[in-house]
């Protein structure tokens, strides 16, 4: 079981206006999809997972319309930022 846990998130959301309330459901969604999409490629690595910390971790930069897309969408865009930084840390 892989064991999660964000410290601090920052995140930086230009022009969302009218769309703050849309703001935690969608970083919850991403980090749940995170958890599980991490999870499975620490298991198609046939790693186990360790006890690493990781200090700090900065994802690609995103930029996306939150009034064009849905919180769905931005979730999925967030945690595959996050999993592929957090991969190039871990190395799976």
């Amino acid at each position: 079981m892989l064991d999660l846990h964000i410290d601090r998130l920052q995140l930086n959301i230009a022009d969302g206006a009218g769309h703050e309330h849309r703001v935690r459901p969608i970083t919850e969604h991403a980090v749940a999809l995170l958890a599980e999409r991490l999870a499975e490629r620490v298991e198609a690595a046939g790693q186990s997972p360790t006890a690493n910390t990781i200090e700090s971790l900065s994802a690609a930069p995103l930029s996306f319309d939150l009034a064009r897309m849905s919180d769905a969408q931005a979730a999925e865009a967030i945690a595959g930022a996050w999993l592929e930084a957090l991969a190039l840390k871990l190395r799976v």
